[in-house]
């Protein structure tokens, strides 16, 4: 496909997705979205191109995960078994930014107990929700790993989602510190039965 067909495709599309928006919004229609304003009724189609546009525009929050891109050095140090000194690996991870700097694309690779592993993250700010949102897969699973979350009141960033093991899914949650632009820490939790969160390990990143 040519770059003026991916142009007149993506023209296409938005402008369909504004026709759809505009008939679902109408007197036929009335259920609305959560998020959606009682003036979208009375939006013109200019305004409503507009008002998409907007919500695809990078803004703030996309310029603050833009200054995670480069190379990356990771310390993980994870407890496979309560009665047993925690499982200490070394790894590397690789951070570049992706679609004009709407998300950043996450490359991992570690030795992990003795074997190879290797993870691929997409994350963003997702401006509509309002809200951080990211996806993970890895080789020691077939899942995707759906998170989103938020800045807390202690400027940390909290990302929850549900993790699955042999005994079943569970809440999970990453909570990332960052000490500069060139240190940060994931800290993992799961949800324990008593509703508890239990501190399942660490990956510290280094610049390099």
């Amino acid at each position: 496909m040519t770059t003026r067909s991916l142009i007149a495709f993506g023209a296409g599309a938005l402008a369909a997705s504004s026709l759809a928006l505009l008939i679902a919004s109408g007197p036929e229609h009335e259920t609305k979205n959560a998020h959606q304003p009682d003036a979208v009724e009375e939006m013109s189609p200019q305004e409503m191109m507009a008002a998409m546009s907007n919500m695809g525009t990078p803004g703030d929050e996309h310029k603050e995960l833009m200054k995670t891109c480069g190379q990356w050095s990771a310390k993980s140090s994870f407890i496979m078994d309560p009665a047993a000194p925690p499982t200490v690996s070394m790894g590397s991870m690789n951070i570049e930014s992706v679609l004009g700097g709407r998300f950043v694309k996450c490359d991992f690779n570690m030795d992990f107990m003795g074997l190879p592993f290797e993870g691929l993250s997409y994350a963003g700010y997702d401006k509509y929700h309002e809200q951080y949102v990211s996806i993970w897969m890895d080789t020691m699973s077939t899942k995707i790993t759906y998170l989103e979350g938020n800045y807390n009141e202690d400027g940390d960033l909290v990302m929850e989602g549900i993790s699955s093991t042999p005994a079943g899914d569970n809440p999970m949650k990453i909570v990332t510190t960052r000490e500069d632009d060139n240190h940060f820490t994931d800290h993992f939790y799961d949800k324990m039965p008593d509703g508890t969160w239990f501190n399942s390990g660490t990956i510290t990143y280094t610049r390099k």
